[in-house]
């Protein structure tokens, strides 16, 4: 039962230790219910409490602040048995204004309170880390407000009953953003998402969800997807990421994808891989397996120093007046690339891609059983006495450097091709690596088969015609 308002006089149940005032309570005293259960002791006017006092209801939770002709009203501190502790504004016995709550959980609020709800301005810390600062109605997040997650989310819009609905931003945990209009909770409506990777987003969300017919449908190559070139030469390849009605998708920016090489192999071929001592990576492609390889880029040469000559005979002095025989630019040495790109505008390529030679490469080509032609024009199978490797191992020092120049520049030409992958047939394969995947739509592979065809000895291939600097007259 509680105390009645008042308790004006002594004479009431109970007992009252303290000053009075024509046999009324007034002045500092204490007194006990009836019942043991609520005491008071602090300030008395008339027989009421009023000024400052403490109010106890029970062993552990009592009033402590503010009283007003009887009433709890003012300031002052509330304790409950369950370890939540209120400070603040009360009127009439309620948490009613400006005040703190710090629940025994680690939860704590701050802000306006309105009949003990939360009500106006304030802000929610969950004790977890979870902070929302904003408005509230009824105890709830509602109107604008800004909620933070401990695990990185932030949202910052509208609120109704306790869920982001209206306009609003907000920005997950992998950085991805979307900004635009919620339902309760979730994505309805129009909004824009951007991905991590910059992979942009605009038009309608329906369920929390991009409707399947807005995304990618899939990747393709732009252009020829079998390719033929010589021993040394570098190729491009570009792809586009289509929409499902075959056009090309120009929002699409940023999507990560990487290219890799393989060579084809047959299935006796990937049997003998897993006899290699060192470990080898295959992967499947619609032309067959292929075991990886690196991949390279080729260093940009001279129009002229590429360009094919006429088929003359080296040194020949009974060609074109101008033509006095060749002369060789060394071909480059493959350099490290950049594999993974981020698409721009629906498309991604790569110029003066090569595969460069390997020790992988002269691993699983050295017993193959093509043809390899000598510097007499007749062929031999190649193998670790072939022409090819006595080429490799004389390139290895200075004097074989000077025997390869003695034997003219087609020899010299020849050694450098040892710089680049060996002829067969190779898979270049292009992936969709974005993470974390764009609303699980990552992309299905795109494959080019490359065929390296040999450079033959009797070729001027890579050869640059000398010219006489002296014309006819």
């Amino acid at each position: 039962m509680l105390p009645e308002k008042g308790e004006a006089m002594v004479q009431k149940p109970g007992t009252y230790k303290g000053q009075l005032r024509n046999q009324m309570r007034h002045g500092q005293g204490t007194y006990a219910y009836k019942n043991n259960f609520y005491k008071y002791e602090g300030s008395w006017q008339a027989g009421l409490k009023h000024g400052k006092g403490t109010f106890y209801m029970g062993k552990s939770s009592y009033y402590k602040g503010d009283f007003n002709k009887g009433e709890i009203t003012g300031s002052g501190e509330r304790t409950w048995n369950n370890g939540n502790v209120y400070s603040g504004e009360f009127e009439m016995g309620e948490l009613h204004g400006e005040g703190i709550m710090r629940y025994a959980d680690g939860r704590r609020y701050e802000g306006r309170w309105s009949h003990n709800v939360y009500e106006g301005e304030g802000s929610l810390h969950s004790g977890a880390g979870d902070i929302y600062q904003g408005e509230f109605h009824c105890h709830k997040r509602h109107g604008e407000g800004t909620q933070v997650w401990s695990d990185g989310r932030e949202y910052k819009g509208d609120w109704v009953a306790d869920e982001p609905h209206g306009s609003g931003v907000m920005v997950y945990s992998d950085a991805g953003c979307y900004e635009g209009q919620f339902n309760h909770g979730i994505r309805q409506g129009q909004g824009t998402y951007t991905h991590p990777k910059g992979i942009t987003y605009t038009g309608l969300w329906i369920n929390n969800e991009i409707p399947p017919e807005e995304l990618p449908h899939q990747m393709v190559v732009v252009g020829a997807t079998e390719v033929e070139i010589y021993q040394g030469e570098s190729f491009d390849i570009e792809v586009a990421i289509l929409h499902n009605n075959g056009e090309v998708m120009e929002g699409q920016t940023g999507r990560e994808l990487e290219i890799s090489a393989g060579l084809l192999i047959s299935a006796e071929g990937a049997q003998r891989t897993t006899a290699m001592e060192q470990q080898v990576q295959l992967f499947e492609s619609p032309y067959g397996n292929a075991v990886e390889v690196p991949i390279a880029t080729k260093p940009e040469m001279s129009e002229d120093s590429l360009a094919d000559s006429p088929s003359v005979t080296e040194n020949s002095s009974k060609q074109d007046d101008k033509v006095t025989g060749y002369e060789y630019v060394p071909l480059p040495l493959p350099v490290a690339m950049e594999t993974t790109k981020p698409s721009h505008c629906g498309h991604v390529n790569w110029s003066s891609v090569a595969i460069p030679r390997n020790e992988l490469l002269d691993a699983l080509t050295d017993d193959d059983e093509a043809d390899v032609e000598d510097s007499k024009g007749k062929t031999r199978k190649k193998g670790k006495s072939s022409p090819a490797a006595a080429k490799k191992d004389r390139a290895g020092s200075p004097e074989g450097r000077d025997k390869w120049k003695m034997a003219g520049v087609r020899a010299e030409r020849d050694k450098d091709l040892l710089k680049y992958a060996p002829p067969g047939t190779y898979i270049i394969r292009v992936r969709d690596i974005t993470i974390p995947p764009f609303f699980d739509n990552n992309l299905d592979p795109v494959y080019v088969k490359l065929t390296i065809q040999r450079v033959k000895r009797s070729s001027t291939k890579f050869l640059v015609p000398k010219t006489s600097t002296n014309d006819k007259k």
